[in-house]
This record gives structure tokens, C-alpha cells and sequence, in this order.
């Protein structure tokens, strides 16, 4: 039944009513794939009494284990993408000018395309630039190339991830008026060895980037 019910997380299907409905859809192949003696598969209460059963915090713990196992064997050369997303259903203090959410900081592998890492973090208790940087203290992994976002655009950042042997390529803005300008007279006079263009339509705008 986790089996079935994690398969079901993992291609979007978060309710009850929507894990029954995988279920109900995929039937054929997933008592063929797992090979379920009975041919029937677990019910809407079924999956509702296993779920509610469920320490989420020793379901993580496994499924972490395994995926780090899986990407040792796999994972040579990798760029891992880090970013923070903030669970929209954990706001409170809505009338409030300081909100508190939950914020999910994962650590995603462009190889394996596989979450490596996840931490959460309570906003008004711990910032994500704080836990991006005890998150790269604390791993294990080397001859990567981390991303970040502008957020994580700082000096002690860099000297982390260098310190844990790793490489980064971070986003600079305008507003980071010095370490801006220097990195456009870099790009003019040093030739690049690839250069990409990439146009994307999205969230109302029309962006143009170049990669070099």
C-alpha cells in the first residue's frame, strides 16, 4: 500500500480521492509491476487509514536514505539546482506585516533528476540563506556545481561551498551595483568558451536570456 501510495505522490496525486483514482486508472500495471497476488488493489479507506497511520518524518527518512544511496552509485559530474518554496496552506498572520509560513529548501540533481536533499524551514525562525548554508556545511558531496538564486548571492556562501570542494554558479542582479559591473567588463573582454540564448514566455512576461 506505501508503495502504491508513494508511486501515486510522486505523479501529482496528493488526495485520497486522487490516489484511489491512479489506482482505479493504472490497475493492470501496477498489480503486474508489483506483482499483488490478490488482483485487487486497496480501497479509498484503505489508503485514508494507512495514510493517517503514517509517520511522515520515518517515511522521509527512508526514501531519503535510498535516494542517497541511488545517487552515490549513479551521480559523477552534477549540477545541483537549490532553491526554497514557501507551502502557500502553512501562512498564518495573514492581517499580520510579518507572515509565518513553512518553506521547503531542496536540493534537486539535473543528472538523476532526483530531489537529493530537503529541509524545512519555520520563516520567522530560521532564514533560508541560514539553512542553505548549514545544508552545504553538512554534505557529503564534492566536484559539484551548486545553482542558486540572487538570495544566496554573498560571501560566506561562496566560501562554504568552496570549502566543501564544490563549484557554484549564482545569479547577480543590478542591485549588487559593484560585483554587477565587474562581471560585465569579465564578459567583454574575456571570450566565452559556449554561448546559449533561451526565450521564455511566462508569468506575463517575455524573457531573453544569454548564457556565456
Amino acid at each position: 500500500v506505501l508503495t502504491i501510495i508513494i508511486l501515486a505522490l510522486l505523479t501529482g496525486n496528493v488526495s485520497y480521492k486522487q490516489i484511489t483514482s491512479f489506482c482505479k486508472a493504472e490497475e493492470e500495471k501496477l498489480i503486474e509491476m508489483l506483482s499483488i497476488t490478490s488482483k485487487t488493489l486497496p480501497s479509498y479507506s484503505t489508503i485514508r487509514r494507512v495514510m493517517l497511520g503514517i509517520n511522515i518524518i520515518d517515511i522521509q527518512s527512508i526514501l531519503t536514505s535510498i535516494i542517497n544511496n541511488y545517487y552515490s552509485q549513479k551521480s559523477q559530474e552534477d549540477w545541483i539546482d537549490i532553491d526554497g518554496k514557501s507551502l502557500k496552506n502553512t501562512l498564518t498572520d495573514y492581517e499580520e506585516k510579518s507572515q509565518n509560513m513553512l518553506n521547503v529548501v531542496s536540493w534537486f540533481s539535473q543528472e538523476t533528476k532526483l530531489i537529493i536533499k530537503v529541509e524545512i524551514q519555520e520563516n520567522k525562525k530560521k532564514s533560508e540563506i541560514a539553512v542553505v548554508l548549514s545544508m552545504i556545511e553538512n554534505c557529503d558531496l564534492s566536484n559539484k556545481v551548486f545553482t542558486l538564486d540572487a538570495l544566496h548571492c554573498n560571501k560566506e556562501i561562496t566560501k562554504t561551498i568552496i570549502e566543501s570542494k564544490n563549484d557554484y554558479l549564482i545569479t547577480v542582479k543590478r542591485n549588487q551595483i559593484k560585483l554587477h559591473n565587474r562581471l560585465k567588463e569579465l564578459a567583454q573582454i574575456t571570450k566565452p568558451l559556449t554561448v546559449y540564448d533561451s526565450r521564455d514566455k511566462s508569468h506575463g512576461r517575455d524573457v531573453i536570456r544569454k548564457t556565456s
